[in-house]
C-alpha cells in the first residue's frame, strides 16, 4: 500500500503540515521548486519573523468563507503555536502590540526550529525541484516533475498565493487547483503599499509617522484606522497602508489624512492661535516646527498658500481654518495598490465553499488538500498569516495522515 503523501511547497504552512503528517506515521515527500526552504518565511518582519499574535480574533481575517478559517483557527490556536515552538526549542518575546518574535530576532530561528523537526521525523526534503502536474491515478495520486512521476496516497497543496513572486510564489496553486476543477477566488494584492497621485508626497520620502487615514464614499465612512505611515517616492507605505489597501476597491473613494491623530480639531485650532502669539516674530516657513517634522511642516504651510517669508504675526484668522483643514483632513487621491512583487499576502484563492472545513480536505478530489495562501483566506499584518500558515498546516498534515491510515 503507498503511504506516501506529498507536499507542494516548502513555506511555513508546507513545513507544518510536513511536521505534523510525520509526526502521525506518514511517508512525507516535500517538494520545494526553491534552492531552499522558507524563503518568504525569511523576509517576515523585515527579517524578524512576527510569527504569531496574542491578540487573535476572525476580525484579523478575511475572505469568502471565514466560517472555515474560524474552526481551523481554533482548532489549533496561538498558545498551541507557542507550545509547537518552545517543543522545538525556540526562545520567543511578545512585543508591547503583542506580536511574537523569536528572541534572536532573526526569522532563521523559526526556520531552523522547523528543518531540524522534519530531518528528525524524517521528511524528504526535495530541493529545486517544481512540481509542474498533479493528478488521480487508479492508486492515489501521481505528482510530476519535468520527468518521471511520483505516486502517492494523498497530496497537500500548500504552494502559496501571488505574492511576492520574488520569493516563488507565482500562483501554481491556483491552476493546479483549477484543472482539478475548483473555482478560485480572484487572486488580488493585499497588505501592500498604496501610491499617490500628485507631487507633495515626494518632499516627504522618508517620513514616518503615526497617522489617521479616513476612507468615505458618497459622505458615510467606510473604514478609518490609526497607525504608523511611511511617505515613499510613490506614496504611502508602513502598516497604515498595508491594512487600508485592501479597502481601495470600487470607484467614488475619498481618502483623507489627519497628520495630528490624537489631538481634536479644536484643540489643534487652539494650539495654532496661541503659536501665533508666541512665535510671532518668527517666519512663517517655522510655524510648525516643533508642533510636525519640520518637512511635513513646511508642505503644509505651502499647500495653505502661505508667505513662508512673512512673520507669524502676518497668520490672519482667514487663513488659519485652512491650515487646520489641511493638517486635519487632507485630501489624498489614491491611484491604486503597488504590484504583487511589493505585497505580503494574496487576498483571493481556492473557494473555501469546495474544502471540507476541518480536514481542509477538497470535496471534489478526495486525498487532495488544502493550506496556507494558497487558499481564499488572508489576515492582517502583525502575525495574524503565518499563524493561518501554522493552524491550517496543523490540521491539512494531521487530516492527510488519519486519510492514508485509513486506506491501509
Amino acid at each position: 500500500m503507498n503511504r506516501y503523501i506529498d507536499i507542494i511547497g516548502g513555506g511555513p504552512a508546507g513545513m507544518m503540515a510536513a511536521i505534523i503528517a510525520a509526526g502521525k506515521g506518514g511517508r512525507v515527500r516535500l517538494w520545494e521548486k526553491n534552492g531552499s526552504l522558507g524563503r518568504k518565511l525569511l523576509a517576515t518582519g523585515n527579517g524578524r519573523c512576527n510569527f504569531a499574535n496574542q491578540n487573535i480574533s476572525l476580525d484579523n481575517f478575511h475572505g469568502g468563507h471565514l466560517q472555515l478559517a474560524g474552526g481551523i483557527l481554533d482548532n489549533f490556536k496561538v498558545k498551541n503555536t507557542l507550545e509547537f515552538f518552545e517543543g522545538l526549542g525556540l526562545s520567543f518575546y511578545a512585543d508591547s502590540r503583542g506580536r511574537y518574535f523569536p528572541r534572536s530576532n532573526e526569522a532563521s530561528a523559526v526556520l531552523f526550529c522547523l528543518e531540524q523537526e522534519m530531518e528528525r521525523l524524517g521528511v524528504e526534503v526535495n530541493l529545486r525541484s517544481e512540481i509542474v502536474a498533479l493528478g488521480r491515478v487508479s492508486s492515489g495520486w501521481q505528482v510530476r516533475q519535468r520527468g518521471p512521476g511520483h505516486g502517492s496516497a494523498a497530496v497537500i497543496l500548500a504552494c502559496g498565493g501571488a505574492a511576492s513572486p520574488q520569493f516563488g510564489s507565482t500562483g501554481q496553486g491556483y491552476e493546479m487547483a483549477s484543472k482539478l476543477n475548483h473555482a478560485i477566488v480572484p487572486p488580488e494584492p493585499a497588505l501592500v503599499p498604496l501610491m499617490l497621485a500628485g507631487n507633495w508626497f515626494h518632499k516627504l520620502q522618508g517620513l514616518r509617522m503615526d497617522l489617521r487615514l479616513t476612507i468615505s464614499r458618497g459622505g458615510q465612512t467606510v473604514f478609518e484606522i490609526v497607525d504608523e505611515g511611511l511617505f515613499t517616492h510613490y506614496g504611502l507605505s508602513g502598516p497604515l497602508a498595508l491594512k487600508a489597501s485592501r479597502m481601495m476597491k470600487g470607484p467614488g473613494l475619498e481618502c483623507r489624512i489627519n497628520f495630528l491623530p490624537y489631538t481634536n480639531e479644536t484643540e489643534v485650532i487652539t494650539q495654532l492661535r496661541a503659536r501665533r502669539e508666541k512665535l510671532a516674530s518668527r517666519l512663517t516657513r517655522d510655524f510648525l516646527t516643533g508642533l510636525l517634522p519640520e518637512k511635513l511642516g513646511l508642505v503644509m504651510m505651502i499647500q495653505s498658500k502661505l508667505n513662508l517669508d512673512a512673520s507669524c504675526r502676518e497668520i490672519s484668522d482667514e487663513q488659519l481654518p485652512m491650515l487646520l483643514e489641511n493638517l486635519c483632513r487632507w485630501p489624498v487621491q489614491i491611484k491604486g495598490p503597488r504590484p504583487f512583487k511589493e505585497a505580503q499576502v494574496t487576498a483571493g484563492g481556492v473557494d473555501c465553499r469546495q474544502i471540507f472545513p476541518e480536514s481542509l480536505m477538497s470535496k471534489k478530489a478526495p486525498g487532495l488538500f488544502f493550506c496556507g495562501e494558497v487558499l481564499d483566506v488572508d489576515g492582517d499584518t502583525g502575525g495574524y498569516n503565518l499563524q493561518w500558515s501554522w493552524s491550517s498546516g496543523y490540521a491539512a498534515g494531521n487530516a492527510a495522515a488519519e486519510y492514508v491510515i485509513k486506506k491501509q
